[in-house]
């Protein structure tokens, strides 16, 4: 049953990801698809609209999650990113600081450089 489920939830993933917003690939790398999976990120959330957290937890959930995003990510895909899941969970990670730590954040990793 997980593997028809997951197979349902990629299948309308990538057929909202060919959406010419997305450009069938996640905005930060340009992956069009990932090991780890792929997710649409939402840029904005419009009050009274559900998230993932109100959906059973496991495929059946995820799935229906993705059934009830699909038709708003149509009507409205600018207010989302197609990402990868490294870089959707960077994101995320990222917008639990304030914007002054994410300033400072984003200036020491500027001024940092990798070892040649």
């Amino acid at each position: 049953m997980k593997n028809k489920t997951q197979e349902k939830i990629n299948e309308i993933k990538r057929r909202l990801a060919k959406t010419r917003q997305f450009h069938n690939r996640c905005y930060v790398c340009h992956v069009s698809w990932h090991k780890k999976g792929m997710t649409f990120h939402h840029i904005t959330y419009n009050q009274n609209e559900k998230t993932h957290s109100d959906f059973p937890y496991g495929y059946i959930g995820t799935l229906q999650y993705y059934q009830y995003l699909g038709p708003i990510i149509k009507k409205n895909p600018k207010r989302f990113a197609y990402l990868c899941n490294p870089h959707h969970h960077t994101i995320t990670k990222l917008l639990q600081f304030n914007s002054d730590k994410q300033d400072r954040i984003f200036r020491l990793v500027r001024r940092s450089r990798k070892k040649k």
